[in-house]
């Protein structure tokens, strides 16, 4: 704006630009006619003085002759001569006479005679000289003798050269009193020009600006490109043929600019639409929140009153996606929905669809419903349809919207629909993916039962819950008989064939809100919520006596049926800790088994106290150990390349030496945690891992176990920070893994000690990857450099598709982040061949080597 008022100021208006053009011819015009007015009236006196030079010098040549036939005298000819150099007072003229030696013979020279070179010149040659010098003229002529003459000349003959008279005249004075009065003449002129100039640029200019306001009106009226369809310029008359012209060819510009320009916040809007297609975490969490909120970004520069999506959902079979501004009435519905199966009809692109699902979604329920009948939809719907089902499986999406009748706007709405329904495919595709891989993260791929790691968490909640609301629960561990035998005898497909019949009828005989999961091999572990002792022993007799009347044919044509061995604990009753609760229920259920199999055991006094002093005295053990710190040993086990079979990096894991063995660190570390001990126990052995690496020189990535409570203790991220200072370990060689063994609270104070060790260089993995259900989270909250995936899915890859398909999704979505990957629990060469066939990067596990307490620099 300010350079656009600079260039203003330095510009000149078209009224002073006509007056001063006008000034400037005229000033040109007077210096040329006064140049040449002067150069005319010079010539033209010249020319008469030439004339006027011939004229009196004939005169005076006659004059001469006469006087002296009658006798004269000097006084005579002076006389004679006075009015001839007196005719003309502005233009003097003088004569001068010379006598010729023949003259001198018989009457002497004159007295004033002074002879000249150029009457010389005559009186030697007779012939005339005419000569200006700028405002002179002069004329030179021989006087000749006459017949007449010889009477008083005796001693010349006709012919000869009596004497030279030369006339001059002076023309400056009559020329520069004429060049005075055409001088005043043209200044008592100079103000008609520029009165003249004013004039003419007055009216010209005014009718200019006319045409200039119209234009300035009408383009201050243009807010918007719909503006344009009532602008006229040409309709503002000019009396200018060349401007009226321009107004014309503004108007066709116009009208061009009309058909092709897209207003400015329709294309703001575009763009702050297109921003919000990013696709985030939040955003697959639900994909239908993502449209609604997508349609309420086109309410808020448009008035967009529906947004509809059909995707293929089976064999000939789809969905129609409904989403509304807002409650739409029955009437509208039905004709929205004739309308688009009528669109799809049409579309060549789209075979038939026989069978169409359809869901309408209201953003805003209103008391007021909207109408619209199937004229003014039919105008408003913009739509797209796919012959292929794409991403997502997607084949059409449409808008409708009040911009129909905008050019612009419809040209807006035709190109954001491609993108829309890229985007809505897109998030619906990663919703699909992301709940199939939290079922299988969650799920025990060949029951269907919850897993192992969910058992946990919902044990926990429901704990929780029980505290809270001062109720009891209760948990059931079974496990079944001789089914090791089983397997052994008919091969692992009977094998998962009888588990699955056997979990579908322990489920049968629960209550409505009981948890059955799988706890692993044969094990399975029941959350009985509100349940006491009576009716806990109630549910296990069902399961018990259920069990025994089931058989199922073995391949060989026997009938095989098993039992099962429970064991029972309530909370409060036998424990408040989830752990020793836990512990409780699986050494009842390892007493039925020593007792006879197929039967029911509930802790008495004695158990429980047995349990909880076994409980104290690892205690006790973990409380010595930290008094007698060269107890804990660093173990290292190797990480190997899968391309090269070399191995670049270790784990660090924990052992504690008891007597003659090593302690692993799962036999130990749930009572170190609830004790708060474990981030003490994790620095000890860093410390002795950082000394061993600096002995050996190790150059490889050396991975750490923490869990994220212990990252966001301040005091622990600073001493493992000081400790890589003292040892001379490069952070970059150093890698967190984060494990979910502990619930955190504190997300925000985590994400910033983790993007400090991140910007010191420190590398950070998720361990157990698609166990639970935070893995995710972690993806989002931190930078990840690794990913190590969950050694439950790794060790089934061979021979259980849905583990091989999840575990090659994972290896695909790091691929996309830019992530390396980790397979764990490679046990055989079989699993290793698999990992490596699916793309992962490396491998770890008994097969490819175990723990121990050698750095090795591979």
């Amino acid at each position: 704006m300010l350079r656009t008022m600079n260039v203003l100021h330095r510009q000149k208006s078209l009224k002073f630009f006509i007056a001063a053009s006008l000034l400037a011819v005229s000033l040109v015009t007077f210096i040329l006619v006064y140049l040449c007015t002067s150069a005319i009236f010079q010539k033209s006196h010249l020319r008469q003085a030439k004339n006027t030079a011939q004229g009196v010098s004939t005169q005076a040549v006659d004059s001469l002759l006469q006087l002296m036939e009658n006798g004269w005298s000097r006084q005579k000819l002076l006389h004679y001569f006075d009015p001839i150099l007196n005719a003309n007072p502005e233009i003097p003229m003088r004569i001068t006479l010379l006598r010729a030696p023949i003259v001198e013979e018989l009457f002497g020279s004159l007295e004033d005679a002074k002879p000249q070179p150029e009457m010389e010149q005559v009186l030697k040659s007779g012939r005339m000289i005419f000569k200006e010098k700028g405002y002179s003229v002069e004329r030179i002529i021989a006087i000749r003798a006459r017949q007449e003459c010889l009477s008083c000349h005796k001693n010349a003959r006709v012919g000869d050269i009596f004497g030279v008279l030369k006339i001059e005249q002076d023309l400056g004075p009559a020329i520069h009193a004429h060049l005075k009065n055409l001088m005043l003449l043209f200044l008592a002129l100079s103000p008609f020009p520029i009165l003249l100039a004013v004039l003419i640029s007055s009216y010209t200019t005014g009718k200019i600006a006319k045409s200039v306001v119209v234009l300035r009106d009408n383009i201050r009226r243009i807010n918007s490109v719909q503006d344009l369809t009532n602008l006229v310029f040409s309709s503002a008359e000019t009396d200018f043929v060349e401007l009226n012209q321009i107004l014309m060819e503004v108007d066709i510009l116009v009208s061009k600019v009309k058909d092709t320009a897209v207003d400015r916040h329709l294309l703001e809007f575009e763009v702050n639409l297109l921003e919000s297609f990013l696709i985030t975490s939040d955003v697959v969490r639900n994909w239908k929140d993502h449209v609604i909120s997508l349609l309420g970004h086109f309410n808020e520069e448009m008035v967009a009153y529906s947004l509809f999506s059909i995707f293929k959902s089976g064999e000939d079979q789809y969905q129609l996606e409904i989403f509304w501004k807002q409650t739409p009435s029955k009437t509208t519905c039905e004709h929205f929905e004739r309308i688009v199966q009528q669109r799809i009809r049409e579309d060549e692109h789209l075979p038939f669809l026989a069978g169409i699902e359809i869901h309408h979604t209201i953003i805003n329920k209103t008391t007021s419903e909207i109408n619209f009948n199937e004229q003014d939809i039919d105008a408003q719907l913009k739509t797209i349809f796919l012959n292929q089902p794409k991403i997502g499986g997607i084949v059409g999406i449409g808008l409708q919207s009040g911009l129909s009748d905008d050019i612009g706007g419809s040209l807006v709405i035709e190109g954001v629909l491609t993108t829309l329904m890229n985007v809505i495919g897109s998030v619906r595709a990663i919703y699909n993916h992301n709940k199939e891989m939290e079922y299988h993260a969650t799920r025990d791929p060949l029951t269907g039962l919850f897993n192992q790691r969910v058992f946990w968490d919902l044990a926990a909640n429901e704990m929780h819950r029980a505290r809270r609301h001062n109720h009891p629960f209760s948990l059931l561990v079974l496990d079944l008989d001789n089914f090791k035998m089983v397997n052994d005898r008919y091969g692992h497909i009977f094998g998962d064939t009888f588990l699955q019949m056997l979990a579908g009828k322990i489920e049968l005989f629960l209550r409505e809100g009981d948890i059955l999961t799988r706890y692993g091999g044969d094990e399975f572990a029941v959350i009985l919520p509100e349940t006491d002792q009576e009716e806990a022993y109630s549910a296990a007799v069902r399961v018990l006596d259920s069990l025994k009347a089931i058989t199922l044919e073995a391949p060989d044509g026997s009938r095989i049926k098993s039992t099962v061995s429970i064991g029972l604990a309530i909370y409060p009753d036998h424990a408040e800790e989830l752990n020793a609760l836990f512990m409780i229920a699986d050494n009842m259920m390892y007493k039925a088994k020593k007792e006879g199999k197929n039967k029911i055991r509930v802790p008495t006094g004695q158990d429980t106290l047995k349990a909880f002093r076994a409980k104290d005295e690892q205690a006790l053990f973990l409380l010595n150990v930290l008094e007698n710190p060269d107890q804990v040993i660093p173990l290292f086990q190797p990480i190997v390349d899968i391309r090269s079979n070399s191995a670049p990096m270790h784990e660090l894991l924990m052992g504690i030496r008891q007597e003659d063995h090593i302690l692993r660190a799962n036999s130990f570390i749930d009572v170190a945690e609830k004790m708060g001990i474990i981030s003490q126990l994790d620095f000890i052995v860093i410390e002795k891992a950082f000394k061993e690496v600096l002995k050996k020189q190790y150059q490889g990535m050396l991975f750490i176990n923490l869990s994220p409570n212990s990252l966001i203790l301040k005091r622990y991220v600073t001493s493992v920070r000081n400790l890589a200072a003292e040892y001379r370990i490069n952070p970059a060689n150093i890698v967190f893994e984060i494990t979910e063994r502990d619930t955190v609270r504190n997300r925000s104070l985590l994400e910033k000690f983790a993007r400090e060790l991140k910007g010191e260089g420190f590398k950070f993995a998720i361990d157990d990857f698609g166990s639970g259900f935070s893995t995710f989270h972690y993806l989002k909250l931190f930078s990840i450099d690794y990913i190590k995936i969950e050694g439950d899915f790794v060790k089934n890859i061979p021979g259980n598709k849905k583990d091989r398909a999840l575990v090659k999704n994972i290896v695909s979505l790091a691929k996309d982040l830019n992530i390396r990957t980790i397979a764990e629990y490679i046990e055989t060469a079989e699993i290793l061949q698999a990992v490596e066939d699916i793309g992962a990067d490396y491998a770890q596990g008994y097969f490819t080597g175990k723990p121990g307490p050698e750095l090795k620099n591979y």
